[in-house]
């Protein structure tokens, strides 16, 4: 779960550090002698022994990195242009592209999975398990499928040609494919099998535009369906964007509860407080042991002010925030830098959220035992 710090914010951060930078490099010479020795010795002998060229740029990205690395914290890390691009493109859903899922299969074969309806790849034929061949006249057998991703993506209006093998067919076909703004949905909504008056929404990831998308499937069942009640799926739903978990949790409560309290390394807490709630039907949320971050901040929330019952498993136990830092070379510093506490004031991380009923789902079952308890529950809040 992370938030983005602006760069007049960095800017203001540079310019104290700069006041003080002489004092602070005084202070480590005189008190981390043999450690800055150390580090001069290491780069000195890259530069003039070592059988593996480095420029000195990429030995000071590396300094980067592993300073943050010597936090011991798995939530930070420094992130070159590229993998804050990325990061950027995961949080707000959007991203040019052709619309395809990659999927390497137990062979090493990168397929390609479920073209996303509407999209180029989708509208020019591309067809759902297509073994990808070449990427622009170039092979990718034994490419890793984030890098093939990575050829796919580009600047919307550019074209990207595409070489696949169709087993069905048994022939190869050859695509030549332009670019578009590609939006992933986060949210899936639908009636539940049987029960036309309860509705079903699936939240995959907390991404920027999640909340509008969210409203959006929900009054589309109440404006067409007229449901009773809701189902609300966040199994298997690591996170993602904290101001997208405190504005859907704001959709269903009331004027002023408590969503979370969050609080930084000084001990300085901000707790955030709901809007006037827009639904008021009967609600029943799906955890699991994957549902983490933000998932567990509207679970929370949800469970807290008795809005709702948890389905499920215990959830992860990620309680952290992270905020991410512009740095002037394009990257970026994605560092934990608070705390948070469910409105109760528990903390949660690497303990969970204890769901209301524990209803525990066999690998190798046919049937969503939690999904039926949560139906069951829902049913007893309707009738």
């Amino acid at each position: 779960m992370s938030k983005e710090a602006g760069s007049s914010k960095l800017k203001t951060v540079l310019a104290a550090w700069g006041l003080v930078s002489i004092i602070l490099i005084v202070f480590l010479l005189a008190t981390q002698a043999k450690g800055i020795s150390t580090l001069f010795s290491v780069v000195g002998l890259i530069k003039s022994q070592s059988l593996t060229s480095i420029k000195t740029g990429d030995m000071l990205t590396g300094a980067a990195a592993g300073i943050v690395d010597a936090l011991k914290d798995p939530y930070s890390q420094y992130l070159d242009v590229e993998n804050r691009e990325k990061l950027n493109e995961r949080m707000s859903g959007e991203f040019g592209g052709i619309g395809v899922y990659i999927l390497q299969d137990e062979n090493g074969r990168l397929r390609l999975i479920a073209p996303i309806e509407g999209t180029p790849a989708y509208k020019i034929g591309v067809k759902h398990n297509d073994i990808i061949l070449q990427v622009d006249g170039e092979s990718v057998i034994n490419m890793n499928p984030d890098d093939v991703s990575v050829k796919l993506r580009g600047e919307p209006g550019t074209q990207v040609s595409l070489n696949v093998f169709r087993e069905s067919s048994s022939q190869e076909y050859d695509f030549k494919i332009n670019r578009e703004i590609i939006s992933v949905p986060s949210v899936m909504a639908q009636l539940v099998n049987g029960n036309n008056n309860m509705g079903y929404v699936r939240l995959s990831i907390f991404q920027s535009h999640s909340k509008n998308e969210m409203q959006e499937k929900i009054d589309k069942l109440l404006q067409e369906n007229n449901i009773a009640g809701l189902i609300l799926d966040i199994r298997d739903n690591g996170g993602g964007d904290f101001d997208a978990a405190t504005s859907i949790a704001s959709l269903f409560l009331n004027e002023e509860d408590i969503v979370v309290s969050v609080a930084d390394a000084k001990g300085d807490k901000i707790v955030h407080k709901s809007n006037a709630g827009r639904y008021k039907i009967p609600l029943v949320v799906l955890v699991n042991g994957n549902s983490a971050s933000a998932s567990e901040i509207l679970a929370g929330a949800l469970q807290d002010n008795n809005r709702a019952e948890l389905v499920g498993e215990t959830t992860y136990g990620k309680g952290l925030v992270q905020t991410v830092y512009v740095l002037p070379d394009g990257g970026a510093l994605k560092l934990t830098t608070a705390k948070y506490y469910t409105p109760n004031g528990n903390d949660i991380h690497e303990i969970g959220i204890v769901p209301d009923e524990q209803v525990a789902q066999p690998p190798d079952s046919d049937r969503d035992l939690q999904l039926d308890k949560a139906v069951e529950l829902l049913k007893a809040k309707i009738n």
